[in-house]
């Protein structure tokens, strides 16, 4: 978005002009005065108290910017620093509205790089605040050239360490691309996140597609608080074992029927019910979620049957491919919960490409992978939703799951119609087509699934293979000589 925040004056370019730089009691002054800024006060929302250490806190905009402007000794429109959050070193930086509009020019990009840099080097998390009203016209190329500068410096630290964006006020145009690029994006609730106007595009409510969390900015605080908690620091750390799991490892579920409710399984199987769900409102028919079983730090994806058959969409497959993709970028294991009655008919282009998109993100995943079929797995979902032939390590079935290229209803409506009689009705057909085509005990005998299992068991079985995987992403010990047989 581009912004024209001063009046033009031709003379800048054609007369020698000096502009009398402030004291070091005025810069001192200026940026005491900013303390009860909004983003000053976003800042002390997500740090521990009094952790957040400012760097080049007294940048300000070039000497020639300042002809023309009243405001001669304003501070640049961002906020850079580290500090800590829940104990952990991380590293942030805020546009401020009231320095600037939180303009992005040449200096703004360079002390977002830099803070970027010293992250690298530390490997630790960043948090951007985003808040602005766009480029200045006037900076012309170089303030475009900033856009690239951030995006280079973004791209450069994905899959290394953690991004999380806040979209605080406006986000517009490249600024909204730049918060795409994090890992995870937080947005309050009145914000504005997009590239075109609603207003002039027509389609409302596109902006919202990659939020993984919106409301209060007190509440985005608290939720980018708590994934910076979980997450760990960078791509080196592997996966995340409590040497005491605070739930009981071998819990029992009892033998509940979740009606195809997702979220309701997943708080049972969670170490006391704790989890963090991600991009809850964007296609509903599969839940994403970060949480803890059995003291191992994972990702699940769940389908939910009782949201349209849990049947994958192209929003869905491109929810989902994204998630596991951060996971395997950080080695969380991901846990793949089924209960799909196969893909959506969908039209549109896009749906081959997000299901390859899909695809490709569990077979390219190198984390630790658990899938439990707890309902149905029919058609495209079994193969797509982590099934051994993409790279699942454990795939267990449940004993009252339905698993085949087509369900019970249409195996019959396709292949046995012909075989209805007065003796023969079509329920004991269906009752038929369930008990052996897609029964759990075909699927294993294929060697496409290790066990069946009861329901009850879900949660024990999940533990003892997330612990079983915790070392998966090591390296291979070397011998060091061979043993001779005797």
């Amino acid at each position: 978005m581009l912004i024209a925040n001063r009046e033009f004056v031709l003379d800048k370019y054609t007369k020698p002009n000096v502009c009398a730089l402030p004291t070091v009691a005025e810069l001192r002054k200026t940026l005491d005065a900013g303390n009860s800024s909004d983003a000053r006060t976003q800042l002390r929302m997500l740090f521990d108290e009094a952790t957040f250490v400012e760097v080049s806190a007294y940048t300000m905009r070039a000497v020639s910017d300042f002809i023309a402007t009243e405001k001669t000794n304003e501070l640049e429109g961002v906020i850079t620093g580290y500090g800590a959050i829940d104990g952990k070193l991380v590293f942030a930086f805020a546009e401020d509205s009231s320095r600037m509009g939180g303009a992005i020019d040449a200096r703004h990009a360079k002390k977002i790089v830099d803070i970027y840099r010293l992250a690298m080097s530390n490997g630790a998390p960043v948090v951007g605040i985003f808040n602005s009203n766009g480029t200045p016209i006037f900076e012309g190329t170089e303030g475009l050239a900033a856009y690239g500068k951030i995006m280079s410096a973004v791209t450069r630290a994905s899959g290394v360490i953690p991004q999380i964006a806040l979209v605080a006020g406006n986000c517009i145009g490249t600024s909204a691309a730049i918060a795409s690029m994090f890992d995870i994006v937080v947005c309050e609730s009145s914000a504005s996140l997009y590239v075109s106007s609603p207003e002039l595009s027509g389609k409302k409510g596109t902006e919202n597609a990659i939020i993984a969390y919106s409301g209060a900015i007190e509440q985005c605080a608290g939720y980018v608080r708590s994934m910076i908690t979980y997450l760990p620091s960078n791509s080196s750390v592997g996966v995340q074992c409590d040497e005491i799991c605070s739930d009981n490892l071998n819990r029992m579920l009892g033998n509940l029927d979740f009606g195809g409710d997702a979220l309701s399984l997943i708080s049972l199987i969670a170490d006391n019910s704790v989890y963090y769900e991600l991009s809850r409102d964007y296609a509903p028919e599969a839940s994403t979620v970060f949480t803890v079983i059995g003291g191992v730090k994972c990702g699940i994806v769940a389908t939910s049957y009782k949201v349209d058959d849990g049947k994958i969409t192209a929003a869905a497959a491109r929810k989902i491919s994204r998630f596991v993709n951060l996971c395997d970028s950080f080695s969380i294991p991901v846990v793949t919960l089924v209960d799909s009655l196969g893909l959506a008919v969908e039209g549109g282009e896009l749906f081959a490409p997000e299901l390859a998109k899909l695809g490709m993100a569990y077979a390219k995943s190198t984390c630790p992978k658990i899938t439990v079929i707890y309902g149905h797995a029919i058609g495209a979902s079994f193969v797509l939703l982590g099934s051994k032939a993409l790279g699942a390590d454990i795939v267990y079935t449940v004993d009252s799951a339905e698993i085949g290229a087509l369900n019970a209803d249409s195996g019959v409506a396709f292949a046995w119609d012909k075989y209805i009689t007065e003796e023969k009705t079509r329920e004991e057909l269906v009752s038929e087509w369930k008990a052996s085509v897609s029964s759990p005990s075909v699927a294993c005998a294929s060697g496409e699934v290790d066990d069946i299992i009861g329901v009850t068991e879900i949660r024990a079985r999940i533990c003892s293979a997330l612990l079983m995987l915790c070392a998966k992403n090591n390296s291979t010990p070397l011998a060091r000589r061979k043993v001779l047989p005797l």
